[in-house]
């Protein structure tokens, strides 16, 4: 019978081994983050696939072709054309070959956000509807983390929180793990405290109780690099809402 002890060491190695680590932050994938529906886009080969969006017209029978299934959502006018046309970059470029996202995970967290019951259970593990700090560019905005890759339920699994819970619910003598419980004691942790998946930043706006949701980004990197661009699309964003009221 192995030691706790024993049996921690395993699971943290474990989890080194199987974790594998992915950077989808490409000048590329980072390009199709901030491109306004409209603007020309660069020449060369990367962008050949993508030369529809360079009508507004062309490019919103695109959207509405491949996210179909919003469109008849009551809450469909409170997600941003540019959000969707976010989405829809991002899952050609995964065609392409250009990055590895999960990009239906940000139509499963507005499905819980609107409180409606069909998403992909692990939905419910995600650090959701966070205030950004008080001051600062952000203060009107909320977020919600969205796990678009695909290794962001290992990585949650690899937080010191996550490793203990694991511990603790391995069977000493035949060295099953209860994951469904492990799962439940990370629901139960409040939404904004460690131990939840992490990922995309998912900004929304809230106005007379109801969630606009407007663009999705990779994770601000802690030194601010990322904050200007990132509110200069949300800005972006907004206008594409006001035009489409």
């Amino acid at each position: 019978m192995l030691s706790d002890v024993d049996i921690e060491n395993t699971v943290r190695s474990s989890l080194e081994r199987i974790v594998p680590e992915m950077n989808d932050r490409t000048w590329f994938v980072e390009y199709l983050y901030k491109h306004k529906i409209g603007n020309r886009l660069p020449r060369g080969k990367k962008f050949d696939f993508y030369r529809g969006i360079e009508t507004q017209t062309r490019w919103k029978a695109v959207v509405e072709n491949h996210i179909h299934q919003i469109f008849n959502k009551p809450y469909k006018n409170r997600i941003s054309p540019f959000l969707l046309s976010q989405l829809t970059l991002l899952d050609f470029a995964c065609i392409n070959r250009e990055c590895i996202l999960n990009t239906g995970v940000v139509l499963d967290v507005i499905s819980k956000l609107e409180g409606e019951n069909e998403y992909a259970p692990s939905t419910d593990l995600v650090k959701h509807d966070i205030k950004f700090k008080r001051k600062g560019m952000f203060a009107n905005y909320k977020h919600t983390h969205v796990p678009m890759l695909p290794n962001a339920y290992l990585k949650m699994m690899s937080q010191e929180t996550s490793i203990s819970s694991i511990v603790a619910n391995i069977d000493n003598a035949t060295l099953d793990i209860d994951l469904d419980n492990v799962e439940r004691e990370i629901k139960a942790r409040g939404k904004a405290k460690g131990g939840r998946m992490t990922g995309h930043w998912l900004i929304t706006r809230e106005d007379q109780g109801q969630t606009y949701y407007l663009a999705i980004f990779p994770h601000a990197r802690n030194n601010g690099l990322d904050e200007e661009w990132i509110f200069n699309q949300v800005q972006e964003s907004e206008r594409y809402m006001g035009s489409q009221t």
